[in-house]
């Protein structure tokens, strides 16, 4: 049967058809065979680059330019972007260097406070009504002591005259000081006498008496009475005092070691 084509502009008839549609097969079966090879093509380029990929992770790493610096191992992080290294041995050299005057040495006492007292010095303990006993350290012989107490008054001042109404009525009392210590950083007070009897003594020599009241970190009022013989000078009782105070943290107290 014949038709006529109006794409073509021409007649066809069943031969023409036949002819068509073979060419159209040959077509199909060209383009299946570029898409084949074009296939094998891709696999190949795949498997070259994956092999090129694993190549590449296995090389070594470049070397570290020079100056560059690595962490140590002491280095830690310190949570907010940086990193703390452990204290070297000569800030911890700087740390422990305070060291008390040569035959002292630092005791935590029984009582919950830190001082320093001359070393091999007899301790002694009795109850107070303030709740922390009196404590006393005393030297072999006798002759030098210091004591170590809490005490309730209102300031150190009002300690020491309320404590000066006692001193009065020893034989030989007489006065040296009785002061407040306003340049102190804390508030302080400092009663110092003779005397030729001292409670609790049966020796008979005059002694020098240094009785210090003060404030202590801990926002509570403690006192120091350092005792000696008035014969030696003051200046024993002195530093006995003064390197006790500077030692001295009260109970439950966080203290830095003094610097020197």
């Amino acid at each position: 049967m014949r038709v006529f084509d109006a794409d073509r502009q021409e007649w066809a008839g069943d031969e023409r058809e036949t002819r068509f549609d073979g060419d159209q097969q040959m077509q199909a079966a060209k383009q299946g065979q570029v898409l084949r090879q074009a296939a094998v093509v891709l696999a190949v380029v795949g498997l070259c680059f994956l092999a090129w990929a694993l190549g590449w992770k296995d090389e070594p790493q470049p070397a570290e330019e020079p100056g560059a610096t690595q962490p140590t191992a002491t280095d830690s992080w310190d949570g907010e972007g940086g990193s703390s290294a452990e204290p070297s041995a000569e800030s911890s050299e700087e740390t422990s260097a305070a060291t008390p005057p040569p035959g002292y040495e630092v005791l935590q006492d029984s009582e919950g406070f830190r001082s320093a007292v001359p070393s091999g010095w007899e301790r002694t303990g009795r109850p107070s009504q303030y709740g922390m006993a009196v404590v006393e350290y005393r030297s072999s012989d006798g002759s030098r002591r210091l004591q170590v107490f809490a005490v309730m008054e209102t300031s150190p001042y009002a300690s020491l005259q309320a404590a000066q109404l006692e001193s009065r009525k020893l034989d030989g009392y007489e006065v040296i000081t009785l002061e407040e210590n306003t340049d102190a950083p804390r508030k302080a007070a400092t009663h110092e006498y003779r005397a030729d009897e001292v409670a609790g003594e049966s020796q008979s020599f005059t002694r020098h008496v240094i009785d210090h009241r003060f404030e202590a970190e801990d926002g509570h009022l403690y006192a120091m009475v350092a005792y000696g013989s008035d014969a030696d000078g003051s200046g024993d009782e002195q530093e006995l005092l003064d390197t006790a105070l500077r030692w001295f943290c009260p109970p439950d107290t966080q203290c830095a070691a003094p610097t020197e």
